[in-house]
């Protein structure tokens, strides 16, 4: 039976010497697919290892040519995107009856945890743990594709960092984040800083609510890039780790009604969002107008929103103005397709902001030795 710990046992192995000879199985519960994008030749597969797999097929490659493999389970729809994965291969011999294909296994992949995967997946017979390891599998390749070599802090979150359902909401994120930038034209070629995926999946998976997730998988999306990669969105990050889901829920409704629709650069001028109590109450749940209040208040101590809530006034309620403010406005669209880095005014506006609520950071000894200011808030 397949269990997360046995990942965690895998990690710890990873690096030594022992590596017995790949075991050919027969890979019964598999389908796979070869060729190349788009156009893909269904095959049965007659057995699989860690280094390679033997497909049955009339069709014949040149020995040595690279192409696209694809498997996935028996019985899974093929647009079921999170139960297949895509490796490459390379043409190794010509049989009577198939193509022999050697795995060459991206930047990044330990061959030792790729033939544990592949074990479990060709022998588990539990359809609940299979599909499991496929979302697992995929997301390491994921961040193997974002990080490449420098991937490992990532996938150890993974594969055993995290309990289990920290791990379960980060592979959400990743792979909400993979089909994203499929829409994307250079997709293939989109880079990310390692620390900041690793940081974004580890903060990103403490809160599984809907509304927190997508913010968290649209901001590492937006923080891929084909240039070369940087943490400017770090600071974006922090921000986002601070809302609680109900706080989510003000920042993403006060963002959509000030846009309008979909954010672009030439909405740069909201006009006011004011929503009543009956509004408020419908939005978060809450019918406590302090704690919606105080909810509020917290949205405008971090700097997303324009308006602090009047705790003086013994009036009742009458309404609440979540108009966003410009940082607000440009988080909200950065974990929503836009990746114009954030202008160097509302960098240091949030780094004002996160003040509040981080502790200074420690000086580094060159800090220290010239007298300069430490130069930011880390996480």
């Amino acid at each position: 039976m397949f269990r997360l710990s046995d990942l965690k046992q895998e990690l710890r192995k990873l690096g030594k010497s022992q590596r017995p000879r790949a075991e050919r199985q027969t890979a019964t519960g598999l389908a796979a697919c070869y060729g190349l994008d788009p156009t893909f030749t269904p095959a049965a597969i007659k057995d699989i290892s860690s280094t390679g797999i033997y497909l049955r097929t009339e069709k014949r490659l040149p020995t040595g040519e690279l192409i696209t493999l694809l498997l996935q389970e028996l019985g899974e729809p093929e647009n079921s995107a999170e139960l297949h994965i895509s490796v490459q291969a390379r043409i190794a011999r010509q049989g009577e009856d198939g193509l022999g294909l050697s795995f060459v296994l991206p930047t990044g992949m330990h061959p030792e945890l790729w033939a544990f995967f592949m074990r479990n997946i060709v022998t588990l017979k539990d359809q609940s743990q299979v599909a499991e390891l496929f979302r697992t599998l995929r997301t390491v390749f994921f961040l193997c594709r974002l990080c490449q070599a420098e991937a490992e802090q990532a996938i150890r979150l993974v594969l055993g960092e995290l309990p289990e359902d920290r791990a379960a909401t980060l592979v959400k994120i990743a792979l909400g984040a993979e089909n994203l930038l499929a829409a994307e034209p250079h997709a293939e070629n989109m880079r990310a800083h390692p620390k900041l995926v690793a940081n974004i999946l580890s903060d990103g998976s403490w809160v599984p609510d809907e509304v927190v997730v997508q913010l968290w998988t649209g901001l590492l999306a937006t923080s891929c890039s084909v240039e070369a990669p940087d943490d400017s969105n770090q600071i974006l990050a922090d921000l986002l780790d601070h809302l609680t889901p109900v706080q989510a829920k003000i920042f993403v409704h006060a963002c959509e009604r000030a846009l309008g629709s979909a954010p672009g650069p030439e909405q740069s001028h909201p006009g006011p969002v004011i929503l009543s109590p009956r509004e408020m109450i419908d939005l978060t749940g809450i019918h406590d107008h302090f704690r919606n209040a105080t909810d509020l208040a917290y949205l405008f101590n971090l700097g997303l929103v324009q308006k602090v809530f009047d705790f003086t006034s013994y009036h009742d309620v009458e309404s609440f103005d979540i108009t966003p403010a410009s940082l607000g406005l440009e988080l909200y669209k950065r974990c929503h397709g836009c990746r114009e880095k954030l202008e160097p005014p509302l960098v240091e506006e949030a780094v004002a902001h996160l003040a509040n609520f981080l502790p200074s950071p420690i000086p580094t000894d060159h800090e220290r030795q010239t007298g300069a200011s430490p130069s930011s808030i880390t996480s």
